[in-house]
């Protein structure tokens, strides 16, 4: 049997690879003694051909990882490689990473290997990604929605870097991204709050999406600031945002509401709505 989990998201190939692994020791070896890994390269092609041909008759099963089985196979062992692939499939499981997924030409020598699984995993991006975050921080306990939609928003697409964010959400603390990235756009919607000159330069630049969140929070804070309402506040939020002119508060206050809603409602897009402000 040969499984390739195929990237460029090599994050999810990876853990599947585990999963994989995992499976066959919780089934079939314990001790994992019959579990064997090889570094990738050329030299992997001739150390799964000899382990596939040899099976051990104390090892009823073998596992072996492999990675970069395909993309590293010498055209000339492409046929011998699949022979020994096709000589005990039920008992000889193959698991290979390749970043990215093998074209039809060189999948071609491997077709009539009885049990051949190709996984692709293209990366996520968007709702996709979120919705990977969302499942991924529940299997470690994190159940904070609006936390682990940020932190989306802010890996968006880099499934490794979430991945490392999510252990510390889980641990309890916060995404250094996130609140890398927060800084940047409250920053940003501060430009318009103050009315400055280049504000509107800065929508040529970056994800223009993650924009309208802190537009809204930030003219909020302002008005909340300004009638007094300051309970959860930051006191130097406080005092950035209470001497904004009142007419311009409001007025980006009723433009992020609205962009949200078009954008939300899929009447507009991003970069339309954010045409909006004023």
């Amino acid at each position: 049997m040969l499984i390739l989990c195929c990237g460029p998201d090599t994050y999810r190939a990876t853990q599947r690879a585990h999963e994989l692994e995992e499976a066959f020791r919780t089934k079939h070896d314990p001790s994992g003694t019959s579990i064997e890994r090889f570094e990738s390269g050329k030299g992997a092609v001739d150390e799964v051909i000899e382990r596939s041909l040899t099976v051990s008759l104390f090892s009823p099963m073998r596992f072996i990882r492999a990675d970069g089985l395909i993309e590293h196979c010498p055209k000339p062992k492409a046929k011998a490689l699949a022979n020994a692939l096709s000589k005990d499939p039920e008992r000889v499981i193959v698991v290979s990473i390749e970043q990215e997924k093998p074209t039809n030409t060189e999948l071609k020598p491997f077709t009539e290997v009885p049990k051949l699984i190709v996984n692709d995993y293209p990366l996520l991006r968007g709702k996709a990604f979120e919705d990977w975050v969302r499942q991924a921080g529940g299997a470690m306990g994190v159940t904070d929605e609006q936390a682990l939609i940020k932190l989306a928003r802010a890996c968006d697409g880099d499934a490794w870097l979430a991945s490392n964010e999510l252990l510390k959400l889980a641990a309890g603390g916060a995404s250094d991204v996130v609140l890398e990235q927060e800084s940047n756009f409250y920053d940003q919607a501060d430009a318009f709050l103050r009315k400055d000159k280049t504000r509107h330069n800065i929508l040529s630049a970056g994800d223009r999406e993650k924009l309208m969140y802190p537009l809204l929070q930030q003219s909020m804070a302002a008005m909340r600031a300004q009638s007094g309402d300051t309970s959860g506040l930051p006191p130097f939020v406080i005092s950035k945002l209470r001497n904004i002119n009142p007419e311009r508060v409001h007025a980006l206050t009723a433009s992020s509401i609205l962009m949200l809603l078009l954008s939300r409602s899929g009447l507009s897009d991003a970069e339309e709505v954010l045409n909006l402000l004023p």
